[in-house]
């Protein structure tokens, strides 16, 4: 067989070929390849074309991208990246500000999460698509509780303002990172602290002199502040300087009007309430109660920032009212006899619909008015004793919207209730009871009976989610279940984080709540939706340094920190930037701490 030749073998490719930099400056004997000849290594340099030394250092990809590319590049990123990425140019700092990075961000942290707690939601994404659930700047629809729908966008340079300074915002204008910072920083209890004086000391309005620490229990209780916290506003009543609004956003004075009466002395406000069903049209109404046992109802324009009284009620037989709720055109109050009536505004003149009478129950006890997709449903929350310690109770009124010349109607008059539950007594100073409700009498004296106290301090109810604070440091918590037929009470849940008295809690529809301990040294933010066992976040302020507590002195350079022990925080209200405390200093002065989360 013959024999075939060896094929001749190609000499393999120079390195110089591949990394031409490499050996520009060596002679060609330094070839790391043995069987590579100097010609050959010679004749393949002169061959490649030299690069220059300008595009050997250029590093620089970026600036000829344009905005649209680098966004769609950093929307790869993660946020903690792009904040760190924001301080390099200031190309960057704008273009990592943008909204198209953010909203991605915000829907994954703070929608997705909650949307995954609707019953089917994972399954029936899974049946209509087999992918990963994942952000669709497409939707519409923001399983958020109201924070990325009316009121709760925190706008950028774009939002519009009206004659009184307030901001219009729209959905269009959203900055959607500060948007996502506002809720980062709820999570995290951080925000900024500023005091806005509501009255000075001395027992008036006006600015507290010498005379400030002799004002007694009564006339600290004359002027009595009753405040409300709605979208960036804070309706404040009191018999002094009558009924004002506040902007928060600002700290400014909107506007201000006298309580009009006809005795010679002005009338004392017992209880506040306020109807935002038409904030979005620029129109705020308030409903405020009185001792005497009438009622008055304000609207607010926030475009003129101007309060005119709408209607007055004639003085009451039934004692000072202690509670009332309002959504136009019904005004749900109840008295200190036990007396819960309900008003209808849609003929010219009020008319009575109906009245409650109890004998058992007990303050205190919370109303609402709320709209549902048939009727209008007014609620009694309210406590009373039992055999084996005490109960909460609620009846729901469903009233049948009125034509123009029918009178509305009582549909249905549902009721529920607690097993009996007791609670230890409390040993605490009984002041703190008294400070935690509207002053409808000079504070009691120290011998009063705890038992009376076993049960709630303060209901708070916000349908579904009805809450109780306990004398025990602790909350309770129910859910309210309420169909066509029935009405139903869940057992409750305990709520631990509060290691003081509680003075005062507030719970939306959405399941949020603060809470605010007796001096106002612990408030808590809590989440309620969803969650088996409650979680809270404990607020942290930041105070600037010229108002730090440990700063703050008198006129004579003594510090004001003995004095602010004395300091009470009797009322806490929140919308979706701000949290707001009524303090009440030992001398009478009043302010509003505002805790700003933006």
């Amino acid at each position: 067989m013959a024999m075939r030749a060896p094929a001749k073998r190609k000499l393999a490719p120079c390195e110089r070929d591949e990394y031409p930099d490499r050996g520009d400056s060596s002679s060609s004997n330094d070839c790391p390849h043995e069987r590579c000849s100097a010609a050959l290594c010679t004749e393949s340099r002169a061959a490649k074309r030299p690069r220059t030394a300008a595009g050997a250092i250029s590093g620089d990809n970026f600036s000829s991208l344009s905005d649209e590319l680098l966004v769609r590049i950093l929307s790869f990123l993660d946020e903690k990246t792009l904040l760190g990425l924001s301080p390099t140019s200031r190309r960057f700092c704008r273009i990592t500000a943008d909204s198209q990075l953010w909203r991605p961000h915000y829907y994954r942290r703070f929608i997705l999460p909650r949307a995954h707690k609707i019953p089917g939601f994972r399954s029936g994404a899974t049946r209509r698509s087999a992918s990963k659930l994942r952000y669709s700047a497409g939707k519409s629809i923001w399983a958020d509780g109201g924070w990325g729908r009316r009121g709760g966008f925190v706008t950028g340079a774009a939002a519009g303002t009206g004659a009184a300074g307030t901001a219009v915002t729209s959905p269009a204008t959203v900055d959607w990172k500060r948007q996502y910072k506002l809720r980062h920083n709820w999570a995290r209890g951080q925000c900024a602290v500023e005091e806005v004086q509501v009255h000075g000391g001395g027992g008036g309005g006006g600015d507290g002199g010498d005379g400030g620490m002799e004002a007694d229990a009564a006339s600290v209780a004359e002027w009595q502040t009753l405040v409300k916290v709605v979208e960036g506003l804070a309706i404040t009543v009191d018999s002094k300087t009558g009924l004002r609004a506040w902007d928060l956003r600002t700290r400014r004075l909107l506007s201000q009007t006298a309580l009009d009466h006809n005795g010679p002395a002005a009338p004392r406000p017992s209880c506040l309430a306020v109807d935002d069903s038409l904030l979005g049209s620029g129109v705020l109404d308030v409903a405020v109660g009185f001792e005497e046992g009438g009622f008055g109802i304000w609207r607010l324009d926030l475009e003129s920032a101007h309060l005119s009284v709408l209607y007055r009620h004639a003085k009451g037989f039934f004692g000072g009212l202690t509670a009332v709720a309002y959504s136009h055109p019904y005004v749900l109050a109840a008295s200190a006899l036990g007396l819960i009536s309900l008003f209808s505004f849609d003929q010219p003149e009020a008319k009575l619909i109906t009245s409650l009478k109890s004998h058992n129950t007990r303050s205190p006890l919370a109303l609402s008015i709320r709209r549902s997709s048939a009727s209008v449903v007014a609620s009694i929350a309210y406590t009373f004793d039992a055999v084996n310690g005490w109960c909460i109770g609620i009846q729901n009124l469903d009233i049948k919207p009125s034509g123009i010349a029918i009178q509305p109607e009582i549909i249905t008059s549902k009721l529920a209730y607690t097993l009996p539950t007791r609670t230890r007594a409390p040993a605490v100073d009984p002041v703190f009871f008294a400070s935690s409700r509207p002053h409808l009498s000079p504070r009691p004296s120290p011998s009063i009976d705890n038992k009376a106290h076993e049960g709630p301090v303060r209901l708070c109810y916000s349908h579904p989610y009805l809450l109780a604070t306990l004398p025990d440091n602790t909350l309770v918590l129910h859910l309210c279940t309420s169909t066509a037929s029935s009405l139903s009470i869940s057992p409750g849940l305990r709520l631990w984080g509060h290691t003081s008295g509680i003075s005062d809690a507030e719970i939306t529809p959405q399941g949020k709540a603060v809470s605010i301990s007796t001096k106002g040294n612990e408030i808590r933010v809590w989440d309620l939706e969803g969650r088996v066992g409650g979680s809270s976040v404990e607020v942290r302020p930041r105070w600037p340094s010229d108002t730090r507590p440990e700063a703050r002195s008198n006129e004579n350079g003594t510090s004001r920190v003995a004095a602010d022990t004395d300091d009470r925080k009797n009322w806490v209200g929140f919308d979706e930037q701000t949290v707001v405390v009524l303090k009440e200093a030992g001398d009478g002065r009043e302010s509003l701490m505002v805790y700003d989360f933006t």
